[in-house]
């Protein structure tokens, strides 16, 4: 096994996921006061996708405590709950509180000088009107980057503010706990470290680097 190998790691585990796994694994949410036209299009391909109408609506904080990998956010209509620029607030409270989150800019209109700081701190931007085949692209693109172990470690470490000794504690506790197979070590050892940060958030993350790295090593994940 790879863990007998003290030069390999979670942090080694990069490798995207064969497309067939990778829509079984994703979960995708759109933002928007209107449902996007291709939304049955788009779960026709096997993608997994939720629509909110607003911040108000019930299923809201499950994007913040990790439910979803990638978020297609409007700028408008979608709720003044974190500020008067809505999207954009919703963005920043967003890249603040679930860092492991992508966020694609979902619009249907061209460049807006106004709106600039909403386009750049989104990850992409993806047009209401592309076809069913460029927008699955994009999408199968930004989720293979984040449904990896990699990329879920280092977002759980953002989270938890870890650097130096204390993050080679828990890449060393994750390491052991999936060669044991025990997600609830690697969960034990985040909380440790768990300073104000959400638990919904911390067991999403942790569950899905753990999931991650036994599907990359080839293991049972169940």
């Amino acid at each position: 096994m790879w863990f007998r190998s003290s030069r390999l790691s979670i942090e080694q585990l990069d490798e995207p996921l064969p497309r067939e796994e990778l829509l079984r694994r994703a979960r995708v949410v759109v933002l928007d006061d209107e449902a996007p036209e291709m939304l049955q299009d788009l779960r026709g391909q096997g993608l997994s996708i939720t629509h909110l109408r607003s911040t108000e609506d019930p299923q809201f904080q499950t994007v913040a405590d990790g439910a979803y990998d990638l978020l297609l956010l409007d700028y408008g209509g979608i709720g003044l709950r974190f500020g008067p620029d809505e999207g954009l607030d919703v963005l920043r409270h967003l890249n603040r509180v679930n860092p492991s989150l992508r966020i694609l800019a979902f619009t249907g209109r061209t460049f807006d000088a106004s709106k600039a700081d909403f386009f750049r701190l989104c990850d992409a931007v993806l047009k209401k009107d592309a076809g069913i085949r460029e927008t699955m692209e994009a999408l199968e693109s930004h989720l293979s980057e984040v449904l990896t172990a990699k990329y879920q470690f280092d977002a759980l470490v953002n989270v938890l503010s870890l650097s130096g000794e204390p993050r080679r504690q828990l890449e060393a506790a994750f390491s052991k706990a999936i060669s044991q197979k025990r997600r609830d070590c690697a969960l034990d050892m985040t909380r440790r470290f768990a300073k104000g940060a959400s638990a919904k958030l911390l067991e999403a993350i942790v569950t899905k680097a753990f999931q991650l790295s036994l599907a990359s090593i080839g293991k049972d994940s169940s």
